[in-house]
């Protein structure tokens, strides 16, 4: 209890100091305008990017490329889906047609043997 109560008034010195010094930096060098921020080229420079209709242009010309190409591509994939599944429902045919034969086959030859049985 001792130790929390010790940081909170160290804490509470500390914050204090610091808005006293505050203060007086702030009496320093009255009628001197505030110094600019560090990135003000960087500023300017994307300012003036927004209002250049090339780069408006070339960022429109970008983004439609790339839907573009976005789209050719979900259509690819789209098309290899579908001829895949296409491939599948064949192959699912055969697969049925193969299953018929080899059921009448069997049948068949049961037929044949309940005959030769009975001989």
């Amino acid at each position: 209890p001792r130790s929390s109560l010790h940081a909170k008034v160290l804490l509470s010195k500390k914050s204090q100091e610091a808005r006293s010094r505050g203060q007086r930096d702030s009496g320093r060098g009255k009628g001197r305008p505030p110094p600019p921020p560090r990135n003000t080229r960087h500023i300017e420079t994307m300012e003036s990017n927004n209002q250049d209709p090339n780069n408006t242009a070339d960022l429109t010309d970008f983004v439609q490329n790339l839907l573009q190409q976005m789209q050719t591509r979900f259509q690819q994939m789209s098309d290899s889906i579908i001829g895949r599944i296409d491939e599948m429902g064949s192959r699912i045919d055969d697969l049925e047609k193969s299953i018929g034969d080899l059921i009448q086959q069997a049948g068949l030859e049961e037929v044949d043997m309940g005959a030769k049985q009975e001989k």
